[in-house]
């Protein structure tokens, strides 16, 4: 399922079981864009949420913008007085950006050990470790 958002498609419980995978395809479902992005206000508009469409796999449709375009080049966000340094860092750096931070960071420490002349010498059997003591 490359280049699908994990965000944007939903299951129901019903056909989380279902035994052919010829019917994968359809069993992927996709709130449209209007439904997943804006608020839900009453129990009218919560029951057309529950409105389920399937999607093309091979074409998944646009995850929702995190910030609202307006066509001008720059970011339109509201701090007030009372906003803090932490609020400011939230907006922009969000969980999605932080855990391919991660992600990144961890693959190129990997590739580091892996490649690192330490690599040889961090594996070392515990009978050989009495002399590091002083005890020989």
């Amino acid at each position: 399922m490359d280049g699908i958002d994990d965000e944007n498609i939903f299951l129901l419980d019903d056909e989380l079981h279902s035994d052919t995978d010829t019917d994968i395809s359809s069993n992927y479902l996709d709130y449209s864009s209007d439904d997943s992005c804006s608020e839900l206000s009453s129990d009218e508009d919560l029951s057309s949420a529950r409105i389920f469409t399937e999607i093309d796999v091979k074409n998944p449709p646009v995850p929702c913008p995190r910030f609202k375009f307006s066509g001008i080049p720059s970011v339109h966000v509201q701090f007030d007085d009372t906003s803090d340094v932490l609020q400011f860092y939230e907006t922009f750096i969000d969980f999605s950006l932080m855990s391919k931070i991660v992600e990144e960071t961890n693959k190129y420490a990997k590739q580091c050990i892996q490649s690192s002349v330490a690599r040889q010498f961090s594996k070392i059997a515990l009978k050989n470790n009495s002399f590091l003591m002083g005890h020989e």
